[in-house]
């Protein structure tokens, strides 16, 4: 691959996850512009620019020793983070008709989108496994679908049981139980407020006037 991007641009995806023994060959290459194609026994020259993505915590891998140090220095030049989908709610619906049209595709199945309670369950639910996990998770309703529209029958259970445990929290937030659930919520948000608003299920604006309301100062 590096032969033939020479040149040009390479895309490492999920680098966080490179054996050592890739990890040093890699260094190699970066430092010394140099690679050994497989089978021969001769170096080329390369000029490539890296573009490399991952969804470890790098500098994380770089303290517990799963990731060479000097290897993440050399890539760190310039970083683009990517918030997580649960941090952009406002792009799911985005995101649910690409891979829908997609699922439609490949499957020859004509789904025309999700029920409401679909959307709903979308919006609420965390997404550990970011975009791959929601293009499972389309391309699973729409194989289970049996009419026009994904329902929460053709959900996994994951998805399911998160929906049923935000309708309970949901329903607390609208009794007097409220002001214990905002600092139930900052705390286990570490005092962030953009995440315990996430863990409320309300904007950062609602949290804010509510925080105001019980003259909380944190």
């Amino acid at each position: 691959h590096f032969e033939a991007a020479n040149g040009g641009t390479i895309f490492l995806d999920e680098i966080g996850n490179l054996s050592y023994e890739l990890q040093v060959q890699l260094l190699r290459a970066l430092q010394e512009r140099k690679i050994k194609p497989v089978g021969s026994n001769q170096e080329i020259d390369v000029d490539i620019r890296i573009i490399a993505a991952t969804n470890e915590d790098l500098e994380k891998a770089v303290r517990v020793g799963n990731f060479r140090e000097d290897l993440y220095h050399r890539l760190n030049e310039f970083i683009i983070k990517v918030p997580q989908l649960n941090e952009r709610k406002e792009d799911i619906i985005l995101f649910a008709d690409y891979f829908l049209d997609k699922a439609n595709a490949e499957l020859e199945k004509d789904v025309v989108g999700l029920n409401s309670e679909v959307l709903q369950a979308f919006k609420k639910y965390s997404w550990p496994g970011n975009l791959r996990e929601m293009q499972n998770t389309i391309k699973r309703g729409v194989l289970l679908s049996q009419g026009d529209l994904i329902t929460l029958n053709d959900l996994p259970a994951e998805i399911l049981k998160n929906q049923e445990q935000t309708n309970e929290t949901l329903g607390l937030f609208k009794n007097k139980n409220e002001k214990e659930l905002i600092l139930d919520a900052l705390e286990k948000a570490d005092g962030n407020k953009s995440k315990a608003a996430r863990i409320l299920d309300v904007d950062r604006k609602t949290l804010y006037n509510k925080l105001k309301q019980y003259n909380l100062k944190l």
